[in-house]
């Protein structure tokens, strides 16, 4: 009796013994095939990812692609398909350049935007107005912050001096035509600055001294800077570009009279240009930006 109570005791031992190896068998078997499992989603996660980052870029690339497509496409409908759409330096002839300015302003003349100026002269009466209001009452370039009045003078100095209809036609014009306007910012920017180039201007831009102001108003006071985070981003990013290079030229024929330092400006635009999408022009930009701060790093 006591032998077979011992037998059935050392067969419950061996069988518990038994249970708990298979348990932790299959426990150790259940984690390493879990293990094996996470490792090669881990694997097939990453290779997805890679495949989706390729895709997007495929797509990035067909979108720019087709972008550009669709923007010369545009630009040769204003411009003509043999015009040279754009320039840096002064490689163009005044004559191409005179006729781009010519090409754009009879193309606003037609647009809905001009309703209002289409009896009084069109586009070259209206850049004439906006000149002489530029030219005769220029923003603060200093004082703004010493009391209240002063600074909402100078935050609403265009709407003030410019008017209503005026900015509503300057608004709707940037608007519809935002998808070409680097190459109508710079064919313009270009032509004003042009100096015995071209010395005879179809319309007549406000000056250097004036364009100078209006850059130091844009990035060195308050107002200007917040007029600009008012706007599109690369409205914004575009104005201030052409502002820089307009104290450059400033600083170049010492017309900087109020000592506005275009450093950190140029670092400021050439973050904000690397990470704006969508800039047609971006490379050249940048390369002009990297001059720049090779000229003012030799000259500190």
């Amino acid at each position: 009796m006591n032998r077979m109570i011992k037998i059935l005791v050392i067969v419950l031992i061996v069988c518990m013994v038994l249970f708990m190896g298979f348990t932790q068998i299959r426990k150790w078997h259940h984690d390493t095939l879990n293990l094996a499992v996470n490792n090669e989603k881990a694997i097939c996660e990453k290779e997805l990812q890679a495949l989706r980052d390729e895709l997007t870029a495929i797509q990035d690339q067909v979108a720019k692609l087709k972008d550009t497509e669709e923007y010369e496409q545009r630009l040769s409908e204003i411009f003509g398909e043999k015009s040279e759409y754009f320039a840096f330096g002064d490689d163009i002839s005044c004559n191409d350049l005179s006729l781009q300015v010519r090409t754009f302003l009879n193309y606003m003349d037609r647009q809905d935007y001009m309703a209002s100026y289409k009896q009084r002269g069109g586009s070259h009466r209206l850049i004439s107005d906006v000149t002489k209001v530029l030219e005769t009452s220029p923003p603060m370039l200093s004082g703004e912050l010493e009391d209240l009045v002063r600074l909402i003078q100078n935050v609403t100095h265009f709407y003030r001096f410019l008017g209503k209809e005026r900015l509503k036609i300057l608004k709707n014009l940037l608007k519809t035509e935002t998808d070409i306007i680097e190459t109508v910012m710079a064919i313009f920017y270009g032509y004003m600055t042009s100096g015995n180039r071209c010395p005879d201007k179809i319309v007549q831009f406000p000056s250097e001294d004036t364009r100078y102001r209006y850059a130091a108003y844009f990035l060195n006071t308050l107002a200007g800077r917040s007029y600009l985070l008012r706007r599109d981003s690369k409205i914004r990013v575009l104005v201030s570009y052409y502002a820089v290079l307009t104290i450059d030229r400033a600083n170049d024929a010492m017309l900087n009279f109020q000592g506005t330092d275009i450093r950190p400006f140029i670092d400021y635009s050439f973050y904000e240009i690397a990470n704006q999408k969508g800039l047609i022009y971006r490379g050249q930009y940048l390369e002009k930006l990297a001059e720049l701060r090779k000229k003012y790093a030799l000259e500190s």
